[in-house]
């Protein structure tokens, strides 16, 4: 009986001891899941703290811990986290997604280009991967590598607006014009209220002369939002490119009476008068 009843007791301890070391982790994952994100780091933070835990479970503890600090905007400690985590198991691509960002939010760019690119060594191909590491490369003034990479992008997702947005974006910088409109055109078909490419289309028909496309596109993004100055100001101004003095003269008042600290304002308002003395009113 004594024999016995030793044995239970060591069980019993070795179920203890057992739940006490997986505690941690189940107690610090449920802090997470309800948004009680202190909790959470403090939980983690102890779970960090034992020797015991494999490689991989101390990864997934670090990777964790560096979600949480992020969620508390505590980002540049979060970052640390996520590369202790890759140190100890560097074939999890999320982890490299999570921490590039992490560091796009505290403008570590180069850092950033090297966890997307490490990201797509794991998983090539990635859409999202891409379209981040594009967006990254166009940060940093490289957008020929920008390019590249929302080309990619397009192939690898060609119903995405977005990704004709951005590579638009790219080909306007490097100057390729027509490529840019082609682009943000590709965007508007796909998604006709998609209001980033409108508003490109917009910009770029008034640069290039195209004043009656430029009308037709302000005159569609006032529609979706009637009382946004600078659609009403850049209609005036396509109106004002087409010789329409009147029109434009209608759209200068409205960006005075919306708000006439707009940084047009006093050029719409000294037009406004030019027009009137002109007899254009």
């Amino acid at each position: 009986m004594r024999a016995g009843k030793s044995a239970y007791i060591i069980m019993l301890l070795f179920i203890v001891m057992a739940a006490g070391c997986s505690s941690p982790f189940k107690e610090a994952d449920a802090a997470f899941r309800r948004g009680d994100y202190q909790k959470a780091v403090e939980l983690y933070g102890k779970v960090v703290q034992n020797k015991r835990l494999d490689a991989r479970d101390m990864a997934r503890a670090h990777y964790n811990l560096g979600r949480s600090l992020d969620k508390l905007g505590r980002t540049a400690d979060a970052v640390e986290e996520y590369k202790r985590s890759i140190d100890l198991e560097p074939d999890r691509q999320e982890v490299y997604m999570d921490m590039a960002v992490a560091l796009d939010k505290i403008g570590f760019l180069e850092q950033e280009v090297d966890a997307l690119s490490n990201s797509l060594i794991l998983k090539p191909n990635d859409p999202r991967a891409e379209s981040m590491l594009g967006e990254c490369y166009a940060k940093l003034g490289q957008f020929v590598n920008a390019k590249n990479m929302f080309d990619k992008a397009v192939r690898q997702n060609p119903r995405d607006p977005q990704n004709y947005v951005n590579l638009g974006l790219a080909d306007d910088k490097l100057g390729d014009t027509q490529g840019a409109i082609s682009c943000w055109e590709t965007a508007v078909k796909l998604k006709p209220d998609d209001e980033d490419a409108l508003q490109y289309l917009g910009f770029v028909y008034n640069r290039t002369g195209r004043s009656q496309d430029a009308v037709r596109i302000y005159r569609k993004l006032l529609t979706m939002k009637p009382n946004e100055v600078r659609y009403h100001n850049n209609l005036g101004v396509a109106y004002y490119n087409g010789g329409q003095y009147k029109l434009a003269m209608k759209e200068f008042a409205k960006v005075l009476t919306i708000d006439k600290h707009y940084p047009g304002a006093d050029i719409a308002e000294k037009l406004s008068k030019k027009f009137a003395a002109r007899g254009h009113g």
